[in-house]
């Protein structure tokens, strides 16, 4: 799979990004952004339901930095669960989980 960017426009502009690639061998989203002044407005989960369409049946992974609650109960929404957790040296902690198959 080749990394994909999906963007979320509202009135021309960006207000949202959704990068999906590949990582050792298992479909990976690698991060979801949206603009603060777009926060709950269904943005996120309208990317992250579009990246899981364009992965199709697929397990899925992803990660984010250990404390940010709100990615964490956002990425469960979706089904994602605990994977492991890694230290890449920068004094922080590295969250993955994983989504099986549905």
């Amino acid at each position: 799979m080749v990394d994909t960017t999906l963007v979320a426009l509202e009135a021309g502009r960006a207000i949202g990004t959704c990068t999906i690639g590949e990582f050792e061998g298992d479909a990976v989203i690698w991060k979801i952004y949206v603009v603060p002044s777009a926060h709950g407005q269904g943005i996120g989960a309208a990317l992250m339901r579009a990246a899981l369409d364009h992965i199709g049946r697929r397990e899925v992974r992803l990660e984010f930095v250990k404390g940010n609650d709100h990615a964490s109960n956002f990425y469960e929404r979706f089904g994602f669960r605990f994977d492991f957790e890694e230290e890449p040296g920068d004094g922080t902690t590295t969250v993955w989980m994983k989504r099986p198959v549905k």
